[in-house]
């Protein structure tokens, strides 16, 4: 059960509690009056303009009681719908809000994922022109590969291919393993790849080849 159903439920007990109420002090007005009946139809009172008195009293009682019984209860039952309905005015208000909101954010998640992979296409395409990403592209595509035949695809000398393997290494994007003959070199992530959201040991985009690559290749 709600919050709203539980106060209107207690709103409309209450009302209830009111009407017996004053249903009971009905009841005690009517004993009341009867004995003054009693008294004026007996021996001290022979007056029949008190009598009528009287019964117009008890008339005029009886009318404010249920008077005030029934706009007690009906005002307190218009105060619980109005609460009532601001609250679902309130929720209904708050649910599209919410909605909305969550609309907003999946556009902007869209938008996000869309210009990181155009970004990560555009660095893969610049990454092409430098010699130690074209091994590392190689690498990314092979997943294990040898100095041999990464040279050999290339066209480049083992000498010169050590060189930009060894500075690929230091920016974590590959591991040489040493105690293989040759030694094999295992490729682990590339700049293309890595979001923002990934915590790696790899550098970014922003940090690439600090050492030597051309100003004008930096992304």
């Amino acid at each position: 059960m709600t919050s709203d159903e539980t106060s209107a439920r207690l709103t409309l007990r209450l009302a209830g509690v009111l009407q017996e109420v004053r249903d009971a002090w009905t009841v005690r007005l009517d004993a009341y009056f009867n004995q003054l009946d009693d008294l004026v139809q007996g021996e001290w009172f022979d007056s029949s303009d008190i009598g009528a008195l009287l019964k117009e009293s008890r008339m005029a009682s009886k009318e404010a009681l249920h008077g005030l019984g029934n706009d007690l209860s009906a005002e307190i039952i218009h105060a619980s719908s109005g609460i009532i309905t601001r609250f679902a005015d309130e929720r209904a208000s708050l649910s599209e809000e919410i909605a909305d909101l969550r609309g907003t954010i999946s556009q902007l998640s869209s938008g996000d994922d869309a210009s990181i992979r155009m970004e990560n296409e555009a660095l893969r395409r610049a990454f092409r022109t430098i010699p130690e990403f074209r091994a590392l592209e190689i690498l990314q595509r092979k997943k294990k590969s040898t100095y041999k035949e990464i040279a050999s695809e290339m066209e480049l000398s083992a000498g010169k291919l050590r060189k930009h393997i060894k500075n690929l290494e230091k920016k974590g994007y590959v591991s040489i393993d040493k105690d293989t003959r040759p030694h094999s070199i295992l490729f682990i992530s590339s700049p293309w790849d890595i979001s923002p959201s990934v915590d790696s040991g790899a550098k970014s985009s922003r940090d690439l080849y600090e050492g030597n690559v051309p100003v004008h290749h930096r992304m």
